[in-house]
């Protein structure tokens, strides 16, 4: 499987929320795109969306109306709407499906598809929550694979990706690839789990914050604020673990005794790996540069902070 070169015309299956949006980023790419979906409403309102959202791009651009009606014509120009996902998977290159969270939905998807499509023509899935290596059959399982993208996805760049049992190697890297031309950042998991990265630490996070209401600590005004004004600066540039290293593992570790530690913290500890401070943690740094890499740290963090008082002021969006 080797058509990197010919990926010019996808299909995007599921004009929703996610699915319009998706079919945006292509679009903005330059290519060629089915947008499919079962209801003409549904594309109808795909197509004001997509315009509202290059509109307001453009507007962040600080554009004319004259050159943000171009781009939103030239942009609308490469997208064809149709409740015919026969006729448009005939034409595919690589599949996205967008379709709501149901098996059995899914599966009716990739039982047309499967009928009108080369064999070698990927189908890349938005879920994140189904394991759809397991609960659904393809006659051809190789080409299966994740691609979970974030709301909303013409925005965020991060786009999990991860195949199954049965999923081709060359399939992973090939969409990566792909999804790193139209300037997507793809990361390719070792192995599915339900909600996959990002979305499991925000659940572990929404369920930390549901404690605090239900312990009368806070509103959820005030518990946004908190996370908006602190770690919500940080971790655009640092990341969790990161954080760690800045914060120093042995302090992380506190008064816990080495056995008690979870592996990653132990063997760095008892290795005097323990962080910025030491040139190394869980990550490595330049040797004798702890007060550069502090800098640039800082720099990044008034850059990022900088840019949140500009757009929000840290105000809910209203």
């Amino acid at each position: 499987m080797n058509k990197q070169q010919q990926l010019s015309r996808v299909l995007v299956v599921g004009a929703g929320t996610m699915g319009h949006s998706i079919a945006q980023v292509f679009a903005q790419a330059g290519l060629s795109v089915d947008l499919a979906d079962t209801k003409t409403e549904t594309l109808e309102l795909a197509l004001t969306n997509i315009a509202e959202n290059l509109s307001t791009i453009k507007q962040s651009e600080g554009s004319s109306a004259d050159e943000t009606a171009e781009y939103i014509e030239l942009v609308l120009g490469h997208i064809t709407p149709t409740t015919n996902l026969s006729e448009a998977a005939t034409r595919a290159d690589i599949v996205f499906e967008a379709v709501y969270e149901s098996v059995e939905a899914k599966q009716s998807v990739f039982n047309i598809l499967e009928k009108h499509l080369s064999v070698e023509t990927i189908i890349a899935s938005n879920t994140s929550v189904l394991d759809l290596f397991e609960e659904t059959t393809l006659s051809h399982p190789e080409r299966l694979v994740c691609a979970h993208w974030f709301s909303p996805p013409h925005i965020v760049p991060l786009i999990e990706v991860v195949g199954g049992p049965d999923t081709s190697e060359e399939v992973v890297n090939q969409i990566v690839s792909f999804l790193e031309s139209v300037g997507k950042r793809p990361l390719v998991m070792k192995t599915f789990i339900p909600g996959f990265i990002a979305n499991r630490i925000m659940m572990a996070m929404a369920d930390a914050a549901v404690e605090l209401l239900d312990l009368d600590i806070a509103t959820p005004q005030d518990i946004d604020y908190a996370i908006m004004t602190s770690v919500g600066v940080r971790l655009g540039v640092v990341g969790i673990f990161q954080s760690l290293d800045f914060n120093g593992l042995d302090l992380i570790a506190g008064d816990t005794s080495l056995d008690e530690l979870p592996n990653y913290l132990r063997t760095r500890i008892e290795s005097g790996d323990l962080g910025i401070k030491t040139g190394r943690g869980i990550y490595e740094y330049e040797t004798n540069s702890q007060l550069e890499t502090l800098r640039k740290r800082d720099l990044s963090y008034l850059a990022v902070l900088r840019a949140l008082e500009n757009s929000s002021n840290f105000r809910p969006i209203n």
